[in-house]
């Protein structure tokens, strides 16, 4: 009997093995499953991974932030298992809210270019050139992200689908109302006829225009932006440094009922004064 000991230990080690395996591959791929929305969003991001491996992030954002408080507090089961969902939640939202600022900060790259694209459409026009020609140039000419967008309108085009189709779903890709504007202007001038040249010119006046608006915008409202991350910071870093100096505050504030519906009280403040000041700072034009 002792003999045959190692191997039975062996074999129940192996079994927990490909147990635990099994658990990761299924949580993985659900994860997957309710990333795959997200497809999309990478694409728009310009962020090369794939959803699976954005699961595994995920899984890995929530999980090690949940060791660490295990190890640090130390928490009755109950309250461990609603730490491990409050890391899961905020592992979603953090890295949901990351992609949807990468793709915000390249929609505004894109939008700043749009206007230096129709002057290089418009120019090329001046000079004979068809559209498919004037975006040739502009693939030439520009810097990312609008030579990689130019480039798979025309790459659209070289496998059948029609210049306006592949506008239209740039249009898509990157929504911008003055993209909106320029392809409509196009797909219109094309069943019409007319000077597209100048009309793209007037767009791209149109557009310079309203950057000159937004600047100002922004400078306005720079205070109230400014004003929402210093004090949604201050609590955050003050209850940060309470939970690794402060042990007893610390036991106070995790271990009793008045100190949990305190810091959840602080939580909701700081959300809605996040959400009032971004409502000030926001001004759509």
């Amino acid at each position: 009997m002792s003999g045959a000991t190692p191997f039975i230990l062996l074999g129940v080690a192996g079994a927990v093995v490909l147990g635990c395996i099994a658990f990761w591959n299924n949580l993985v791929a659900w994860v997957a499953v309710k990333m795959e929305p997200s497809r999309v969003l990478l694409e728009r991001a310009a962020i090369p991974i794939k959803a699976e491996e954005l699961a595994m992030i995920v899984i890995g954002i929530a999980v090690i932030p949940w060791i660490l408080l295990l190890a640090l507090i130390k928490p009755q089961p109950a309250l461990g298992v609603l730490m491990l969902v409050g890391t899961s939640v905020m592992a979603f939202v953090g890295t949901r809210g990351y992609i949807e600022h990468r793709i915000a900060k390249r929609l505004q790259q894109f939008s700043n270019q749009l206007e230096v694209v129709l002057r290089l459409i418009t120019g090329a026009m001046r000079v004979g050139l068809g559209l498919r020609q004037a975006l040739l140039q502009v693939v030439s000419d520009m810097a990312d992200p609008a030579r990689i967008e130019f480039s798979r309108v025309l790459s659209q085009t070289q496998i059948g689908v029609s210049i306006y189709d592949a506008l239209d779903q740039l249009s898509e890709r990157m929504p911008s109302g003055e993209l909106t504007m320029m392809t409509r202007s196009i797909r219109l001038n094309g069943a019409t006829g007319g000077n597209l040249g100048k009309v793209l010119e007037n767009l791209a006046e149109t557009i310079k225009q309203r950057r000159k608006l937004n600047r100002k915008i922004a400078a306005l409202t720079a205070e109230a932006k400014f004003t929402k991350y210093i004090i949604s910071a201050l609590p955050i870093g003050v209850g940060a440094f309470i939970m690794v100096f402060e042990p007893d505050m610390r036991a106070g504030l995790v271990g009793t009922l008045l100190g949990r519906i305190c810091l959840a009280v602080v939580v909701g403040l700081i959300a809605l004064g996040w959400v009032w000041f971004g409502a000030l700072s926001r001004l759509d034009v």
